[in-house]
């Protein structure tokens, strides 16, 4: 009976015995994090974990990742993220990129002494142009390394938790090499999805999938994972999504997805903090990132705010009575729970007791005025058909949307901004139709409306030929292979990246608007802001005013927001978004007098306890000159910031200014 069970066990156990010593896949992996031997990295704002937390995995993060590695493949290698090269991933099937790596070209920034005026800007370098190895990344990395390469993997929210939805269970990593029993639960629906015009008649529960044992909404001041941008995301065969997951975007939220052979993990937990089955589709997505080694991103993406036709959605949702409905209710309901939790404040400061610093801005909190429908629908669509149906007629405004949604595109710099083609719409032929092309041939060979077809060959496509017979053969010879890509700069691009220009020639206006005003400079006196735009919704600035005392001075911080965007004045624990800071430092001679001033803040709908700042924003303190004080002698000031409007949020930003006394 004994050796019945002896032999039953055995043959229990017998397959994970060859589990652990056969199942490594002889596939090389280079992990690419901080290395905890070396100097942990000065940080003045982390905006994807806590300080705290941040040293405390600083110790563990990179041997726990190399030691969960060597369990599934038979090389892995590490290297500080400050020391890696491009060319180290030559050696190595896949890389994966866990921390922001050092950039291979810094930021440049010139701008007109005069004028303070940016006269050159080019942004920084992680990856070399011509990088195309296979490569997973994890969270925040994606964004900055990824940019200049035309990677779909962009920051559209650095505020992923730790739970995945609208899984798509029958793709590959959930199923092998490694096995995966997936398990979904239903959990509430995270309430940002129904904000989002796609998600306003989504179940009250969703199934998910755990992928992290803690995430950032646990408060405990855990990494935070990022989405990329869905909208757009697979209107090109290079990439797919294969998750969306729980954060404060819209359903459509990439949190794992493909572009070519880049990878994105979304989720920021280490191995200590995946859950089980995590693991395993884990390593499931580094061996699939290896199966398409060899596929190139065909789409490139470099304006992560172009304005695809789902878009044309939302403007429309935005002239229902539903939309404008729900916007008076949230302002009502919000501006009564604030009232009544100043009150309480105000009682509690009456009783002598100390105030939190929230608490401290709540007590200049008032009321936020909802807008008129006339307001709503200006603010809202105002870009795009204002000038053309004004007034309350929702009725003519969606009609022209609708009339016109086969003929809208966007400029490859424009930054949610939609046109009519009336070139497109002359011909009756959609821009998403491929005889756009054949047409706009067609006229150059009859040598009619040369111009006309000159625009759409060049608006739509990446070539630039001499010659009719040119661009016919051309078309004859790619037409079955090709694709239309809003995403990628509203053009028809071949189904083999060898087949299309290396550089998308319009690549250079897109990089000369990106963070134009992101600059040290001396700033005169007078403080002139730039108006901000929607490339730039935040125009920042700082000027020393002078006193009626002559040893005293005034530092003024003055920060002018962009209607429709703001940044954060508090932000309670669990929540993702970065609250703006600020400081100065300052030379032998000069003393803080006091605290800061600031503007007051206001609450935030639909987010308890969240505070913003909207339109213009003031920051002052003042500065006390004394005997050691050296003439000349210069001030710096800088504040840190995250901007958002009602559909993304950006990186954040530091801006940084040098002031004479």
């Amino acid at each position: 009976m004994k050796s019945r069970i002896f032999i039953y066990l055995f043959v229990l156990l017998l397959p994970l015995v060859f589990y652990g010593k056969t199942n490594k896949v002889d596939i090389s992996v280079l992990y690419v994090g901080f290395n905890p031997e070396k100097k942990m990295p000065e940080k003045e704002n982390i905006a994807w974990t806590s300080q705290e937390r941040f040293a405390e995995e600083y110790k563990t993060r990179m041997p726990a990742f190399v030691a969960y590695l060597k369990k599934y493949f038979k090389i892995v290698k590490s290297v500080d993220a400050r020391e890696y090269t491009a060319d180290m991933s030559n050696n190595f099937d896949v890389t994966i990129f866990d921390e922001e790596i050092k950039p291979i070209k810094e930021r440049v920034r010139e701008f007109d002494p005069e004028t303070k005026k940016i006269i050159k800007y080019e942004p920084a370098k992680y990856l070399p142009d011509d990088y195309d190895r296979p490569s997973v990344f994890i969270g925040h990395p994606a964004n900055a390394l990824g940019r200049n390469l035309g990677s779909k993997l962009d920051w559209y929210c650095l505020c992923l938790d730790r739970h995945a939805h609208h899984i798509k269970t029958d793709h590959e990593i959930f199923k092998g090499p490694f096995k995966v029993d997936i398990s979904l639960k239903n959990r509430p629906t995270p309430s940002p999805i129904f904000h989002y015009f796609d998600g306003l008649d989504m179940p009250a529960e969703i199934p998910m999938w755990e992928a992290n044992t803690e995430g950032y909404h646990d408060g405990k001041g855990y990494r935070i994972g990022m989405v990329a941008r869905g909208w757009g995301f697979e209107d090109s065969p290079d990439a797919e999504i294969i998750s969306s997951g729980e954060c404060d975007k819209a359903k459509t939220a990439v949190a794992i997805g493909r572009h070519g052979n880049f990878f994105l993990w979304g989720f920021a937990g280490s191995p200590d903090y995946m859950t089980e089955e995590a693991k395993q589709v884990f390593a499931n997505a580094i061996v699939y990132t290896h199966k398409h080694a060899n596929d190139k991103r065909i789409a490139k993406k470099y304006n992560d705010r172009i304005a695809t036709k789902v878009y044309i959605d939302e403007l429309i949702y935005y002239t229902t009575k539903r939309s404008h409905d729900s916007h008076v209710e949230l302002y009502k309901d919000y501006n009564k729970a604030m009232l009544e939790e100043q009150k309480t404040i105000r009682e509690k400061q009456e009783r002598g007791e100390e105030l939190t610093e929230r608490e401290k801005m709540m007590l200049s909190f008032e009321p936020q005025a909802t807008l008129t429908r006339e307001q709503y629908l200006k603010k809202n669509i105002g870009r795009h058909v204002w000038s053309k149906i004004t007034g309350l007629d929702t009725l003519a405004v969606r009609k022209y949307l609708n009339e016109n949604r086969d003929y809208f595109y966007s400029e490859p710099d424009g930054f949610y901004d939609l046109k009519v083609d009336e070139d497109c719409k002359s011909l009756g032929i959609v821009n998403t139709d491929i005889k756009i092309l054949d047409a706009a041939i067609s006229l150059l060979e009859k040598e009619q409306d040369v111009a006309k077809a000159k625009r759409l060959l060049w608006r739509y496509t990446l070539e630039d030929f001499s010659n009719a017979k040119e661009w016919r053969d051309w078309f004859e010879k790619y037409k079955e292979k090709m694709f239309f890509t809003q995403a990628g700069g509203y053009v028809w691009l071949i189904n083999d990246a060898d087949a299309n220009p290396d550089i998308h020639p319009r690549k250079d206006k897109m990089e000369e608007v990106e963070e134009k005003s992101e600059v040290e400079a001396e700033l005169k006196p007078e403080l002139k802001l730039d108006v901000p735009t929607d490339d730039e919704p935040v125009s920042v600035g700082a000027i020393v005013l002078p006193s009626n005392e002559k040893n005293k001075r005034t530092i003024l911080i003055k920060a002018e927001i962009l209607d429709g965007y703001h940044i954060y004045a508090y932000v309670p624990q669990g929540e993702a978004y970065i609250k703006t800071d600020f400081g100065i430092e300052l030379p032998e001679g000069v003393e803080l007098l006091g605290e800061w001033v600031k503007s007051s803040p206001t609450a935030y709908p639909g987010k308890e306890g969240l505070l913003i700042y909207e339109n213009e924003v003031v920051f002052k303190h003042e500065l006390k000159i004394t005997a050691g004080f050296a003439k000349g002698s210069k001030i710096k000031c800088w504040v840190y910031y995250q901007c958002c409007d009602a559909t993304i949020c950006f990186p954040p930003k530091r801006k940084e200014f040098v002031l004479s006394l």
